[in-house]
């Protein structure tokens, strides 16, 4: 048996995107072992700020410059390293421990890179997965991650801890092409792993019989005008092709009020917020297009088929999304609603080869991520290998890009961390946790999921039984009573 531990795991959140990054990371370590490989996986949470950290916000350029002393392995590499364990052992509590004893170690930062420089949002990011590559001499692993930051000090720790780990992957062309400008020289470029979602339904449709939709959701850019500007890009779009809005929205709650309060019943439709990823991707798939400036609701759109009109983010990761998925389109700030509004036409008229281009680009996309896994399974089993070719569009990186979004999150790093009492430490959920999830879309994604399952059921008994239960009433789900 395998003991495989993933660090900054969010897939128990409310948020689908961070629910198929997540679940479908799951899926795809899973199918780097061997078939009859038995495999307990750990599920670290990101942590919020608790007083630990507000305490080494004292101590940041200490822990800054012992992230330093331990990579370029200077005379002090040794009691920087302990001083880095201890913090970290002081801040993950049980957490440490199960790290330490595992097998292997994947890290997923998403974009919470760049969120700040302080401890929280600085070097606590890249703690656990870098003192378990120094001081407990586990294999590291790093897959679905933004490089992005304003704070250059933010950067030069990124750094110094991605490329020390065995293979980092980051996950759309702007992150590739800035962790190599700041020395990252073998930053792997691995699409974003909720590009393999499947389709699954939900158990009643918001959509109604006859009707056509586009998709909508909202941006992680906290401009305060970007809900009333997103809510008259949707009007005019009505009004010019005749679709109804369904509003994807797991975390925008105050658009969620606004269309409430504004639009009148009937008019719109909306995802319900018990709804999980797969079935999101499918109702995507029935719209003729999304309208979004959140990252991986793009990703679920494409994944379904289903083309892209986008707009600005928190970070340059959706022009990096949109040269990934081959678009010659801008990513539109919020007030260019009548290039927005005429882009929604066109793509309506132009549906079908809309569709096929997207079809086409994910392909692509699913075949470098299936040759990342390969490369990875050579990892783990110890073999050498040459540096990992991704055969991706690469992404050119300007100054304007990079000033454009300095501007927007100037300020961030200064803030200090802020924390309730106690260590706050989450929960330590079992794997049947996921097993909703990983079920959703087995009929679409079979062998996938079944194999994950499998690999599971044989490290945990209680995944086996509960397994063994749903067999008779999942369709698509194997037998698993024996």
């Amino acid at each position: 048996m395998k003991r495989i531990a993933i660090i900054n795991f969010t897939g128990f959140r409310g948020n689908w995107g961070c629910q198929a990054t997540s679940v479908e990371l799951v899926k795809f370590i899973a199918g780097c072992f061997a078939s009859d490989e038995a495999l307990d996986f750990s599920f670290v949470p990101l942590l919020p700020s608790s007083r630990v950290d507000v305490r080494y916000d004292q101590e940041l350029d200490k822990v800054y410059g012992a992230f330093t002393k331990v990579s370029q392995q200077t005379a002090e590499a040794g009691s920087s390293l302990r001083y880095l364990e201890q913090a970290c052992v002081e801040r993950y509590g049980f957490w440490a421990d199960i790290v330490k004893r595992s097998d292997l170690v994947v890290f997923q930062a998403e974009g919470t890179m760049g969120l700040g420089a302080n401890f929280a949002r600085g070097p606590r990011l890249m703690l656990l997965p870098f003192v378990a590559k120094h001081a407990w001499n586990r294999m590291v692993i790093s897959l679905n991650q933004s490089f992005y930051s304003h704070e250059e000090v933010v950067r030069k720790n990124a750094s110094e801890a991605f490329g020390s780990f065995d293979f980092s992957g980051f996950r759309e062309g702007a992150s590739v092409a800035l962790a190599r400008q700041n020395g990252v020289t073998d930053a792997a470029y691995v699409p974003d792993l909720a590009f393999l979602s499947p389709k699954a339904d939900l158990p009643k449709t918001p959509l109604a019989q006859g009707e056509g939709y586009f998709a909508v959701s909202g941006s992680a850019l906290k401009d305060p005008d970007r809900y009333a500007l997103i809510m008259k890009q949707v009007e005019m779009i009505r009004e010019a092709t005749g679709l109804k809005p369904l509003l994807a929205l797991s975390r925008d709650y105050r658009m969620t009020l606004r269309a409430l309060l504004k639009w009148k019943r009937g008019t719109y439709a909306q995802v319900p917020f018990n709804a999980r990823y797969a079935q999101v991707t499918g109702l995507f798939a029935q719209c003729k297009f999304l309208l979004s400036g959140r990252y991986h609701m793009s990703i679920l759109a494409a994944a379904a088929g289903t083309p892209n009109i986008i707009l600005t983010g928190n970070s340059f990761k959706n022009e990096g999304l949109a040269s990934l998925l081959g678009s010659s389109r801008p990513v539109h700030r919020f007030a260019d609603i009548d290039a927005i509004v005429t882009e929604a036409v066109e793509v309506s008229a132009n549906e079908q080869s809309e569709r096929a281009a997207i079809a086409a680009q994910v392909r692509l996309i699913r075949e470098t991520i299936l040759r990342a896994q390969h490369h990875i399974a050579g990892i783990i089993n110890g073999e050498r290998l040459d540096k990992f070719e991704d055969g991706l569009p690469p992404y050119r990186l300007t100054p304007e890009i990079l000033a454009r979004y300095h501007a927007f999150g100037r300020g961030k790093g200064e803030k200090p961390s802020r924390a309730l009492p106690g260590k706050r430490l989450g929960k330590n959920r079992s794997m049947l946790a996921i097993l909703a999830p990983l079920l959703d879309g087995i009929l679409e994604d079979r062998d996938r999921s079944t194999a994950t399952l499998r690999k599971m059921a044989a490290a945990d008994g209680a995944v086996k039984h509960e397994l063994a239960r749903l067999s008779a009433t999942t369709p698509g789900l194997t037998d698993f009573s024996g």
